[in-house]
């Protein structure tokens, strides 16, 4: 799943020239956190409220303008990370965890074309684990090879219940499968599975 298509393409930003009362103005009105700033409908720069926080509760030096007085150009960060709309879901999740951001703007060339979000990103993961309808998760131990995985899946298959997701995740040396599965009968599949010689994880597998 790539950027451009969970990105807000809607963006709301503020140039260099605003002062931080507009700025903070925006963000509250908006329940947003971070505005990308823009010059002549390139990307210049990045402020967040808590940029805007720090510059208020700063002493000014003797002279110095209030908090209020200032424009978002003198406290901006300008060395911005960002996504390209080609760059995966995954990519920018990443990004985000290292860099312990909560947004990024997402650009073409140096324009911004939208801005994705630790929400938009828990939208995506939603969707794709298909997890708001009816069904349960089973977790299953397989060998790391797609064999098992065929397997898996036509055991399933045979029983006539519907796979909503399968997400396949590393687990020390075999495949912990992760099934959403559209059914309520839990206990009746994971004993088809171990009658068919699979391993079903049980939740204390996942603590030590």
């Amino acid at each position: 799943m790539f950027v451009g298509k969970r990105m807000t393409k809607e963006v709301i930003t503020v140039a260099p020239e605003e002062t931080l009362e507009r700025a903070a103005g925006l963000l509250a009105e908006n329940r947003i956190h971070r505005l990308p700033v823009v010059r002549d409908g390139k990307l210049v720069g990045i402020v967040a409220d808590s940029d805007i926080r720090n510059a208020a509760f700063r002493h000014p030096s003797p002279g110095a303008r209030a908090a209020g007085g200032k424009t978002v150009g003198e406290i901006m960060t300008r060395e911005v990370i960002t996504m390209t709309p080609w760059d995966t879901v995954e990519d920018a999740l990443l990004v985000l965890q290292k860099k312990r951001l909560g947004a990024l703007p997402v650009v073409e060339g140096d324009r911004v074309v939208g801005i994705i979000t630790k929400a938009d990103i828990l939208a995506a993961l939603i969707e794709t684990l298909d997890i708001e309808g009816m069904g349960v998760r089973i977790e299953v131990f397989l060998p790391r090879d797609i064999g098992s995985v065929r397997k898996l899946i036509g055991v399933i298959g045979e029983k006539g219940i519907e796979v909503r997701s399968l997400v396949l995740a590393p687990h020390r040396d075999r495949f912990a499968a992760f099934l959403r599965l559209a059914t309520i009968d839990a206990p009746a599949v994971k004993a088809t599975l171990r009658d068919a010689g699979f391993t079903v994880a049980e939740l204390e597998d996942f603590l030590d």
